[in-house]
């Protein structure tokens, strides 16, 4: 499994990536990480990566385009970001976890890498999406965001949007650590035992010893039962991301998009209504508006 980091500060991976069984396991070849600083496509002499928000407010929100040349770089970019050929405002509202994930398990996606930021806005993780994530992929690229977070467009760029929980952190890296530790130790050799994870806590085996199933029920029952034509149920058939109620818990419980420079990112347009000076109408769409309410 490859681990591609992007981050403005990835010298804090530098501990993480040198203790325990994380070390052990880039030793023996099992995971391989890779770290990308969105400075190094900074705009202009200073290499900028942020700019202030367009309708005003505090802090700063990274810009699209350094972001964008670093998935580019490390071929990451979604094959679900399909830039309009005509100019048109961005109002994409929900992350695209469920499309991705519909499409992949259609074959409609072929190769195997997942591309996710992480965001207050992101699905929950949850031990499902880690055990998909270690069995179905061989490389996953983690968008560390810092400040207000990313303009809202790089959400097209990235397969899914990722989230810890209800809480906010200073910058995506510790949430990076997470993920990339919750989907290494489910790799066949990172753990020496390998069934000492088959049923963890909210693990989709919890409780189902079944590799001790001949010892439980007796050699002959386990036989008849390993020769009948009896199904074998498959937890990972119920979808991970449900669109719905996404719109219905999460929408209402995070903050607005955030936009910032360019006004106009591979034709996509910030919303008019950040652009007008119009602090009252911004107000109001910030509020709720930007939900379509």
């Amino acid at each position: 499994m490859q681990f591609d980091l992007f981050s403005l500060h990835p010298d804090i991976f530098e501990s993480f990536l040198g203790e325990s069984l994380i070390a052990r396991a880039i030793s023996k070849e099992i995971i391989k990480v890779n770290r990308h600083n969105f400075r190094e496509f900074g705009i202009g002499n200073y290499k900028a990566v942020d700019d202030r928000p367009f309708g005003g407010g505090s802090g700063m929100v990274l810009r699209p385009e350094p972001i964008y040349q670093s998935l580019i770089q490390a071929n990451l970019v979604s094959e679900l970001f399909n830039p309009p050929v005509d100019l048109k405002t961005h109002k994409r509202l929900e992350p695209q976890n469920h499309i991705f994930e519909s499409k992949y398990k259609a074959d409609q996606i072929k190769r195997k890498s997942a591309t996710i930021m992480l965001t207050p806005r992101g699905y929950p993780l949850t031990q499902q999406i880690s055990e998909w994530l270690a069995s179905d992929f061989d490389q996953i690229g983690i968008l560390c965001g810092r400040y207000e977070g990313f303009d809202a467009r790089v959400s097209e760029m990235v397969d899914m949007e990722i989230s810890l929980g209800d809480f906010v952190l200073n910058g995506g890296e510790v949430a990076a650590m997470a993920l990339m530790e919750s989907v290494s130790r489910l790799l066949p050799d990172f753990i020496t035992k390998e069934t000492s994870v088959l049923h963890d806590s909210f693990s989709s085996r919890l409780n189902d010893y079944s590799e001790l199933e001949e010892f439980i029920i007796g050699k002959t029952k386990f036989q008849a039962l390993n020769n009948s034509s009896k199904p074998i149920s498959n937890s990972q058939t119920k979808p991970l991301f449900n669109q719905r109620l996404w719109l219905e818990y999460i929408a209402p419980k995070i903050e607005h998009p955030h936009y910032t420079r360019p006004e106009i990112f591979e034709n996509l347009q910030v919303p008019d209504i950040l652009l007008s000076g119009d602090h009252k109408k911004i107000d109001t769409w910030r509020r709720s508006g930007w939900r379509g309410e």
